[in-house]
């Protein structure tokens, strides 16, 4: 048996604002510097990447992803400095929060299965 951990982060109102998906997301968009690309990648519209990149930025108050106009060969995205650490944020409390489940798991299901 295996205990799996979705980890969301919400807003003040409650409204998740980051997951598993903002947080491919975002992983993509570093590795592709394009929306578009990391958008297509994950099988999401255009329009829905930019309103979960919204989503963060109405959370947070903070851009996390910036937009550089280009010339003849396009322009680029790339993440903020804020966006790097929500990033990385999420990603350390996931692990922690894993490790953490991974040592408790056991003592719940011992005498059950």
């Amino acid at each position: 048996m295996e205990v799996e951990l979705r980890l969301k982060l919400k807003d003040s109102d409650g409204v998740p604002f980051f997951g598993k998906g903002t947080e491919e997301l975002l992983t993509l968009i570093d590795q592709y510097g394009s929306v578009r690309h990391a958008s297509c990648e994950m099988g999401l519209s255009y329009t829905k990447a930019w309103k979960m990149l919204r989503g963060i930025e109405k959370a947070t108050g903070k851009e996390a992803v910036r937009r550089i106009q280009g010339g003849k060969g396009g322009g680029k995205a790339e993440l903020t400095e804020s966006g790097r650490e929500l990033l990385n944020s999420f990603r350390s409390l996931e692990k922690e929060m894993e490790s953490y489940l991974r040592n408790i798991e056991g003592g719940y299901f011992e005498k059950t299965l």
